[in-house]
């Protein structure tokens, strides 16, 4: 549940429209607004990551309460750019990456055994919140004013990470012993150990598999910025008027969320069940199917095939992050998760700056987004060589001692 709201952070769009009316801003000014929120979300996760070896779950959830509330609250009081900047897209963004963190966290520590579905279904609340919540947050503004709906949401996210405070707790220590034994050696026989942050970061495995995260989120992140406007672009070559267009896109968009809280599941069933390298495989190649889909749609103006292609990368998306999650877990050990995992969603910063950027840059300048899918689809085919090359730790270390 704490994740299923905060993952409306990915929502924005809903809030853009009603804000650039009043204040006469334009889509780059407050695009940015949403590459701040992801930025900051990297960062809430890092120091969450730190100060869960020094505090509990209960008082770290009850700081995430009140840093999201008051930057909601924040964000109703808004007559600035700066101002909203700071509210919605450094505050909010940072409470959100605070609680995922924690919550992440402690879910991992609790299923040690099951790492991917664990995470995967986790993350799936976190994916399927725009589309679940969206709906509310569509009628509240319809009802009320930005400014209101900002207070509401305020309450109510104080009120639902408070509650989660009460209930989320860490496994006693007897059980993490008990477990860790058992989960001392892979299925290969190959020793397993915790890795710090600092160890980790200095492993082949997590620089490959880092940069892979970068190269398949760019897509993700850039086509969600886009989504609307991209759906409207093939329905207004059908003829089709603004107002349906709008309508219909809208809901393409939606379309999008459910596939990427699907998504995550899905990924950590077949980590789980096949291994680590078909996870990296069907996301890379997911990723070049949907922007080939997507630009084919461009050219034949077919609502349908972009329709496809927004559940495709849907799909993949999802995957991409229950994969940051897993690999965080189950290649470098649960016991610095927090930060570890904190580390690998740093790739967030560099793909929330370029995805958007790039589709963006592409689309203005040719006055279309088809380019944009063609470059990404070249990303797609550099993140499906690097699938290959990736490998855990323990097979790196197996590889070495055998040569």
């Amino acid at each position: 549940m704490a994740l299923l709201f905060m993952g409306l952070i990915y929502a924005w769009s809903l809030f853009a429209e009603p804000i650039e009316t009043e204040f006469g801003w334009k889509r780059a000014q407050t695009s940015l607004i949403f590459t701040l929120s992801m930025i900051s979300f990297s960062v809430g996760m890092v120091v969450a990551g730190i100060i869960e070896q020094r505090f509990s779950p209960r008082i770290i959830m009850v700081a995430t309460a009140v840093i999201i509330a008051g930057g909601f609250i924040a964000a109703a009081q808004t007559t600035s750019l700066l101002w909203i900047y700071i509210a919605y897209g450094i505050i909010v963004g940072f409470g959100v990456g605070v609680g995922t963190d924690c919550v992440m966290s402690v879910a991992v520590k609790w299923y040690p055994d099951k790492q991917g579905i664990a995470s995967g279904g986790m993350l799936m609340g976190f994916g399927m919140g725009a589309m679940l919540l969206s709906p509310l947050v569509t009628v509240l503004l319809g009802q009320f004013s930005w400014q209101t709906t900002f207070l509401i949401l305020g309450v109510v996210f104080g009120i639902v990470m408070l509650a989660v405070a009460f209930i989320v707790k860490l496994p006693p220590a007897e059980f993490v012993a008990s477990m860790h034994v058992a989960k001392a050696a892979d299925e290969s026989g190959n020793q397993k150990r915790d890795y710090s942050a600092l160890e980790m970061v200095k492993t082949r495995s997590f620089q490959l598999a880092f940069l892979w995260l970068i190269l398949v989120s760019s897509g993700g992140l850039g086509l969600i910025s886009q989504a609307v406007p991209a759906a409207e672009e093939v329905l207004s070559a059908t003829g089709m008027d603004a107002a349906a267009s709008a309508m219909m896109a809208t809901a393409a968009m939606g379309g999008i969320s459910l596939c990427n809280g699907f998504g995550r599941l899905m990924c950590g069933l077949v980590w789980d069940k096949f291994g680590y390298r078909i996870s990296f495989l069907w996301v890379s190649v997911g990723f070049a199917l949907s922007m080939l889909l997507c630009g084919v749609a461009i050219m034949l103006s077919s609502f349908p095939l972009i329709v496809a292609g927004f559940m495709l990368l849907g799909l993949v998306y999802g995957g991409n992050m229950a994969t940051m999650a897993v690999v965080s877990s189950s290649f470098f050990g649960p016991k610095f998760f927090g930060i570890n995992y904190a580390v690998a969603t740093l790739q967030m910063i560099a793909s929330a700056s370029a995805g958007p950027l790039v589709l963006a840059t592409l689309q203005t300048s040719t006055g279309s987004y088809g380019p944009a899918f063609w470059a990404f689809l070249a990303v797609a085919a550099a993140a499906l060589v690097l699938a290959f090359v990736i490998k855990s730790p323990q097979d790196m270390e197996k590889h070495a001692s055998q040569s």
